[in-house]
């Protein structure tokens, strides 16, 4: 979706500033430091953050309670990361249209929390949705959206709020999703793999041509060096997948749904017999069109297979 609406927006900059366009009023400014502000009120619980090459953010309340601001500021000073939850190795993302620069997302508003930010059960109820979506070309390992709590002047990343990823349409365009109690600064990372001689093999989907309300298993398979044609596979504990509506004829994010029944959490189950990775996903409440289901881990890099929800 970014990437398809990318020269809108590079349009746009190149003929009247630095412009951003959000739900409700905004305001923007240009250089370092370019920000936007939305108001949110009970009739309006989410604010989207345009920055062009600087990426897309989301803010999206459960329940708000009152009426207030909030202002994104884009920085290119990233915070530093804590090294007992990002391992070694550990980047941010390099974003492909801002000049190569890595960024993270500082919240302001005019409310009682750090940094004026709404207050919990005070300005706003359960936790708030961040969908962050960038182009980039920096080759991705192990997806992390880093979250610094706190004060924006003494931000230490210390929360990996992953909670869904989608790298559609491959290379370059990923999206991902977190969930947090409290607004605070937050960044794209790269984690590295924490283990190397694996081999992704296949990612399948059973039925393949599935009915809403059916279950879909998927099969996902590794094993060691490349050798494809062993017969027993790896178990990788890792693994985490996400599901996306996409673009039947472009393949781009459009969104992450709700999904129902998650029983299993997003986590894939071992099968002793088939030796691979397994998860049973419920398609209840779902409705027909085109979906791409994302497989990351700490293992491989993002694997993908679409399908069409009959």
């Amino acid at each position: 979706m970014f990437i398809r609406i990318f020269g809108l927006f590079a349009l746009a900059v190149s003929l009247f500033g630095t412009q951003c366009w959000a739900q409700g009023s905004n305001t923007c400014v240009g250089g370092e430091g370019l920000s936007c502000t939305n108001p949110f009120s009970p009739g309006v619980t989410i604010g989207t953050y345009d920055f062009g090459g600087d990426g897309q953010l989301t803010v999206e309340f459960d329940t708000v309670l009152t009426s207030f601001t909030l202002t994104v500021t884009v920085d290119h000073t990233i915070d530093p990361r804590d090294p007992s939850v990002f391992p070694a190795g550990t980047v941010c993302v390099v974003y492909q249209f801002n000049g190569n620069q890595c960024d993270e997302y500082d919240f302001v508003g005019n409310k009682g929390g750090p940094n004026g930010v709404p207050v919990k059960n005070v300005d706003y109820k359960r936790m708030i949705t961040l969908t962050l979506s960038y182009i980039s070309s920096q080759p991705v390992h192990t997806p992390a959206f880093g979250h610094a709590p706190g004060d924006n002047s003494s931000a230490v990343y210390n929360e990996d709020i992953l909670t869904a990823y989608s790298s559609f349409p491959t290379p370059g365009d990923p999206t991902m999703k977190g969930t947090v109690p409290g607004l605070s600064t937050v960044a794209a990372f790269d984690e590295p793999f924490t283990e190397t001689g694996d081999s992704f093999c296949t990612l399948s989907i059973q039925p393949t041509q599935p009915v809403a309300g059916q279950e879909i298993e998927i099969q996902y398979r590794l094993t060691n060096n490349g050798n494809c044609s062993a017969t027993t596979g790896i178990r990788d504990k890792t693994a985490r997948f996400s599901l996306a509506v996409t673009d039947p004829s472009s393949g781009n994010f459009i969104s992450f749904p709700a999904l129902q029944d998650m029983e299993e959490g997003n986590k894939f189950h071992w099968d002793y017999k088939s030796t691979t990775n397994e998860f049973d996903l419920s398609t209840a409440g779902l409705q027909p069109g085109h979906y791409t289901i994302t497989v990351f881990s700490s293992k491989i890099s993002p694997q993908e297979v679409s399908f069409n929800l009959l």
